[in-house]
């Protein structure tokens, strides 16, 4: 009898050849099927009818009343999705018994995103490639006034909030640079791991954000990280300190960060997650707070000279997206091999089959 694996979503049909070579091609029982997150529902319903695992990227997740479809189907018990986070998802709007994964290949494009940002924060880049489209030559490298000159990244302090896959890829770069890095994490450590100088919990956070010349926040979004950088949080910062967002928005307190960064109590911020998202990202949105262009916040952060902002897209990478589905491929290995399944973080308990709400 052939099993099959459905591959959902049209990120998902083009990277479905990296399935087959590197999971179904080595199993004589398995076999790939796709559908393109288009309008033909039908066709989804009769690839859902026999699909027993399946991968769904975010085209078809977000689109309205295809994860409640993939929730009937009849034979599914493994799903996977082509990204990391998990704070959306709860059990209980699984089935029971289905087996849910992430995947891995995003800490090395996130860990480049977070370095070039702060390189481009030390550097001025922005600014000088400014300069000289005006003609203006004052940052040249004989201009002995100090505020010509640009910083740089050997010896500052860089305090990583969160140590998983993510910030070990931003610790070892950062070492590089000859920086000094200090990290929370959620479990205590019995030692502390190179390069860092440092690792505690989350009891010594005001310590790392006094000290920390860039903090980067890497951690995942739960009820004990939501709005951990708060008001009383930027008190602890130096003025002169950048964050690094790639975690999710929520993390820090969407108010306390626009009045920091519209009031310079610190020096600026590389935001690449936000507090709420357009439903068509190809098509643009009216924003609904103030109209002109959709913002990721209540506040118009478009208005501040000190954020670098991005549209989610640190770990968008060619290779990273091709790791992702490798690494799914690699999942459904130890499936069907039953062995322990990689990657697994949920198992469905159909305590709320109707609760989804899409992330």
């Amino acid at each position: 009898m052939t099993r099959k694996v459905a591959v959902f979503g049209q990120m998902g049909v083009n990277f479905a050849p990296l399935i087959e070579e590197h999971f179904a091609a080595k199993y004589d029982d398995w076999q790939v099927v796709t559908w393109p997150c288009d309008d033909d529902t039908d066709a989804r319903d009769a690839v859902l009818a026999e699909c027993e695992a399946a991968v769904m990227s975010a085209d078809y997740i977000l689109t309205p009343g295809n994860f409640a479809a993939l929730m009937t189907a009849p034979k599914l018990k493994i799903l996977a999705q082509p990204w990391v986070g998990t704070d959306w998802l709860d059990a209980g709007f699984l089935p029971e018994g289905l087996i849910y994964c992430n995947a891995g290949g995003h800490a090395a494009p996130m860990a480049e995103y977070v370095l070039g940002t702060m390189l481009e924060h030390a550097l001025e880049l922005r600014n000088m490639h400014n300069d000289m489209l005006r003609g203006d030559w004052k940052r040249a490298g004989r201009n002995a006034a100090p505020e010509a000159r640009h910083g740089d990244l050997l010896g500052k302090h860089v305090g990583i909030i969160g140590y998983g896959e993510i910030a070990q890829a931003v610790a070892g770069r950062a070492a590089a640079f000859g920086m000094n890095i200090s990290a929370i994490a959620r479990s205590k450590r019995d030692k502390t791991p190179a390069p860092l100088d440092w690792i505690g919990q989350k009891a010594e956070l005001p310590k790392l954000l006094a000290t920390s010349d860039y903090i980067i926040l890497t951690c995942d979004l739960n009820e004990e990280t939501e709005g951990m950088i708060d008001a009383a949080a930027f008190k602890q910062m130096k003025d002169t300190a950048y964050i690094v967002n790639v975690a999710r928005g929520e993390v820090i307190d969407e108010d306390a960060l626009f009045e920091a960064l519209s009031e310079k109590r610190i020096a600026g911020a590389a935001l690449d997650t936000w507090y709420r998202y357009p439903v068509n990202i190809t098509n643009a949105e009216a924003d609904p707070d103030r109209g002109g262009p959709y913002q990721g916040s209540k506040h118009d952060f478009n208005s501040l000279d000190n954020v670098l902002m991005t549209p989610h897209m640190s770990a968008h990478t060619f290779g990273a997206d091709r790791g992702r589905y490798v690494s799914i491929a690699e999942t459904l290995c130890s499936y069907a091999d039953g062995s322990a399944i990689k990657r697994h973080v949920a198992t469905g308990s159909g305590e709320n089959i109707d609760g989804f709400q899409m992330p």
